[in-house]
């Protein structure tokens, strides 16, 4: 098993020595039960998002992971997780297909000692076959909703690695605020994270649960006080596109899956006057590596994804 610690920099990840094991058994409580594991875990498989990068970053490489097509490489792996893992001359962790639900026979052969799904959407049926494999850590309190900063210390603590796991946040949370503190333009300015398509016929905004809109306050701006107030569905708000204008806010992110579905969201009659577009506010990323590492973010992507986040935000405040 390839052990290290990895320490966190402003658009780096560089390698140092052993981290240092504490005791077992650890028990983790979650919503659908709790995982009772009883030594240091050497064969983990990761689901969801997130969990994989804090494994990595904390020096052990999964065996099988959760393949990312969407913003990963061909086979399915992130940027920073490729990199990452070369680093160690270990080969790459099992790039399982979630896409149609959990693949349980590719997950039994994989022989895992420990299942981490702190950032996953497990049903009870989902958690009930995995645990019987090994045990499993589901999400805290709701599917696909988690503190990015939480899941850090849930997976140190799962692997026995609490104070090392506390650490890189401390380290990586410094980082993101430095970087902040670098940029006296964002204090004080409000932002609104969307998705960018409106097929649907309502604009779709992130709320304070959110890692996206997390990692954005970490940075020193505040979430746009209107969201709050809107429908909530799980981790994201919703307003008809007639009632977008009424959502004040200095800058709006959204994401999208090409250049074209942004000229699209762009071209609707509601957005085109909506005033942080009208005045150049406006932040389209399609970068899907990038949108990843904000939606996703983690002390392995953030390295990577806040060289190129931050620019963008920063241009829009220029003027």
């Amino acid at each position: 098993m390839n052990r290290l610690t990895i320490t966190i920099a402003l658009g780096a990840v560089t390698l140092a020595g052993p981290a240092l094991a504490q005791e077992f058994p650890v028990t983790i409580p979650h919503a659908l039960g709790e995982a009772v594991i009883p030594e240091a875990p050497q064969r983990i498989v990761t689901l969801g998002w997130i969990s994989q990068d804090v494994v990595i970053a904390l020096g052990e490489v999964p065996v099988g992971i959760a393949r990312q097509d969407w913003g990963g490489n061909a086979d399915g792996y992130l940027p920073w997780v490729a990199d990452a893992v070369a680093a160690t001359g270990a080969p790459l962790p099992v790039a399982l297909d979630t896409f149609d639900g959990t693949p349980f026979e590719a997950i039994l052969a994989l022989e895992p000692d420990l299942i981490l799904a702190p950032y996953a959407g497990l049903s009870d049926a989902d958690y009930a076959r995995l645990s019987a494999i090994a045990p499993t850590v589901a999400h805290a309190v709701e599917p696909w909703v988690a503190d990015w900063r939480d899941v850090v210390r849930t997976v140190g603590r799962a692997l026995g690695q609490e104070e090392e796991a506390e650490a890189l946040l401390a380290e990586t949370l410094e980082s993101i605020r430095a970087i902040g503190a670098g940029h006296p333009e964002f204090a004080g300015r409000t932002f609104a994270y969307a998705a960018g398509d409106l097929s649907a016929g309502t604009v779709v905004f992130y709320g304070p649960t959110d890692p996206r809109v997390q990692l954005i306050e970490e940075l020193g701006l505040a979430s746009a006080p209107a969201i709050a107030g809107l429908p909530r569905d799980t981790f994201f708000y919703e307003v008809s596109i007639e009632g977008l204008t009424g959502i004040e806010t200095d800058i709006l992110v959204t994401w999208h899956n090409s250049d074209e579905d942004v000229e699209t969201f762009r071209a609707n009659p509601v957005v085109a006057r909506y005033q942080p577009v009208v005045e150049g506010r406006f932040v389209p990323l399609v970068d899907r590596s990038l949108i990843m590492s904000t939606t996703a973010p983690s002390p392995l992507s953030l390295p990577w994804g806040m060289d190129r986040f931050v620019p963008l935000l920063a241009a829009v405040l220029a003027e």
